[in-house]
């Protein structure tokens, strides 16, 4: 069986490869996948993919993960057809591209013609990001739904962009939980809008300087959308910080590494890192406690809204 994908939409292309690794190693535990990467070794290519094939003739199930094969020279590519040709068993090889090679391209026309499936991925019009969008938000394990008119702001906000459109379906799943994804939670997350103030002043509690965040969360709770909201972004950020904290703790100690293992923005994770003896772990989790507390007494009446938000300050 061979596989072709390819297309200028590299963030789906290479979730796919990953998908189809994944569905690989479920179904033969015992199998072998070879990965070969042409743009490493591209003069060799013919004969790295003959060798994968022979090494241990007698092993399980081998899947051969070749990636940007279309990209070596011409002759690379028309003897890397010819290596083809003689192939024979039940070998599977996965030939991936993040680019779209040129109809013309050797290899890309052979397998074109003789791949048992292919797969583009091509950069989405709107509609088709709006409805990749919706997917991605169910694709959480939270029951939480996505608006249309939401999905279409999120696809205003980030374009066709499917590395973008799926960070921030993650990061809306995480801040809602549940319930319908609506556009003013888009806005809250793509326009200029109260998350770093939030931010600003989680920050300076942290470091003990409970009479500004106290006065910065009540503001932001009088004048952009009441204290539910302001709690809400509280929670989000704080499983923020757990990720962060936990990142820490295994040894994760660069900006950088944090926030593509993260999402979240590098220069965010910087000003966490400053403050991380504040947070130890044990008060992130108090905190969490006090806040699911203080938002049920909220909730039921049995205490106002600006009281609760100015004892989770005092009390985290």
């Amino acid at each position: 069986m061979v596989i072709l994908m390819y297309g200028k939409d590299g963030y789906r292309t290479v979730r796919r490869r990953t998908e189809l690794r994944d569905a690989f190693r479920k179904k033969y535990p015992d199998g072998t996948i070879v990965a070969i990467h042409a743009g490493d070794r591209r003069e060799s290519l013919p004969s790295d993919i003959v060798s994968a094939i022979a090494d241990d003739l007698f092993s399980s199930v081998k899947l051969i993960d070749i990636r940007g094969a279309c990209e070596c020279s011409d002759e690379t590519q028309k003897a890397t057809v010819e290596g083809l040709k003689g192939i024979t068993g039940s070998v599977s090889m996965l030939f991936s591209e993040t680019t779209a090679p040129l109809a013309k391209n050797p290899l890309f026309a052979y397998l074109k013609k003789h791949a048992g499936k292919t797969e583009v991925f091509d950069i989405m019009n709107s509609s088709d990001a709006t409805k990749f969008f919706i997917a991605e938000i169910k694709r959480s394990s939270y029951a939480v739904s996505c608006a249309r008119e939401a999905a279409i702001k999120a696809v205003s906000a980030c374009e066709s962009d499917s590395a973008r459109l799926s960070s921030l379906a993650e990061t809306l799943v995480s801040y809602r939980e549940s319930g319908e994804i609506t556009v003013a939670d888009i806005a809250l997350f793509t326009e200029e809008n109260p998350i770093e103030k939030v931010f600003d002043a989680l920050d300076a509690l942290l470091v003990g300087n409970r009479g500004r965040a106290a006065s910065m969360l009540l503001r932001e709770a009088r004048n952009g959308g009441g204290v539910p909201k302001v709690f809400g972004l509280l929670a989000w950020q704080m499983r923020e910080l757990f990720k962060v904290r936990g990142e820490y703790d295994r040894g994760n100690i660069r900006a950088d590494d944090i926030a593509r293992a993260t999402g979240m923005k590098p220069y965010l994770v910087g000003k966490l890192l400053s403050r991380m003896d504040a947070f130890p772990f044990a008060r992130l989790k108090s905190g969490f406690s006090l806040l699911a507390s203080l938002d049920a007494d909220m909730k039921t009446g049995r205490m106002g809204d600006e009281l609760a938000l100015t004892l989770f300050v005092e009390k985290l």
